[in-house]
């Protein structure tokens, strides 16, 4: 089912296997603010049967409905799970992906907003002009915004898929795991620190 979705995506220009693609239009968001870059809290948790029932094709959803979890044993007692992809469902991510992709297309087109739309699993670039309307659509679909994490306007900051820019400049931090403790352990944040203090100033 997840090769399935993703191949039908990919025919609409969303390429799950590719998240540089996010991380190239959140580039161009920072440099001229024309898209916005929108995450989710807990989205995978977030989707409801009856949200992928109300959205899907019926054919679509009987299949899928079929090899998902619907309850789950506690101690003993059952409880009907309304999460539609619980802990271990194989196509979660692209389930979450072709849903995010449909809710905000269609907020677009609603509005008649064109520009480019790309997902990947919660991390959504859409034009800046439908922040506010495709962040109402999202909460009233059971999605919580991540506000932290979500950019958009004349803010010249942008972030998606583990890519930070700001006006197009790369600003993706490094981090210290640990302590130093090895040669090696120097050598890695030597030379971090030196690709971080090199980028082109463009």
């Amino acid at each position: 089912f997840g090769n399935q979705l993703r191949y039908l995506l990919r025919r609409r220009g969303i390429n799950l296997n590719d998240q540089r693609v996010n991380g190239d239009l959140a580039r161009q968001g920072s440099i001229d603010g024309s898209l916005m870059t929108l995450d989710l809290s807990s989205a995978s948790d977030s989707v409801t049967s009856g949200l992928v029932k109300a959205v899907m094709p019926s054919d679509w959803f009987y299949y899928m409905d079929l090899v998902r979890s619907p309850c789950t044993d506690v101690d003993g007692e059952i409880h009907q799970n309304e999460m539609f992809s619980s802990m271990g469902n194989g196509y979660t991510f692209e389930l979450e992906s072709l849903l995010f992709y449909a809710l905000t297309r269609a907020v677009a087109y609603h509005l008649g907003v064109r520009g480019r739309i790309s997902v990947y699993g919660d991390d959504i670039i859409a034009p800046s002009e439908i922040f506010e309307p495709l962040s109402a659509c999202l909460a009233f679909s059971g999605f919580k915004i991540n506000l932290q994490k979500s950019f958009h306007g004349d803010s010249p900051f942008r972030e998606s898929c583990g890519s930070y820019w700001q006006r197009g400049m790369d600003v993706k931090p490094f981090y210290l795991r640990r302590p130093i403790a090895r040669i090696s352990d120097l050598i890695l944040l030597l030379n971090s620190l030196a690709r971080w203090a090199s980028q082109p100033d463009d």
